[in-house]
């Protein structure tokens, strides 16, 4: 099976969102430059996304 062929086509007809072809690079299926090549949209790796850093707090703002 060609997985780029039928990523692009499902795409193409509307079957799937950028978010959803972002799942088949998680998959092996297709690279990241394929990604690319199929939304227009660079791939954003891990360390190029949110840091998912908070700032340390946890709970309410209640203060006692």
């Amino acid at each position: 099976m060609n997985w780029f062929e039928c990523i692009y086509n499902c795409y193409k007809w509307g079957c799937y969102t950028p978010a959803e072809v972002r799942k088949f690079v998680g998959y092996d299926k297709i690279t990241a430059e394929q990604f690319k090549e199929i939304t227009g949209e660079d791939y954003a790796t891990p360390s190029e996304g949110t840091s998912g850093t908070t700032d340390g707090s946890i709970g309410s703002d209640q203060v006692n």
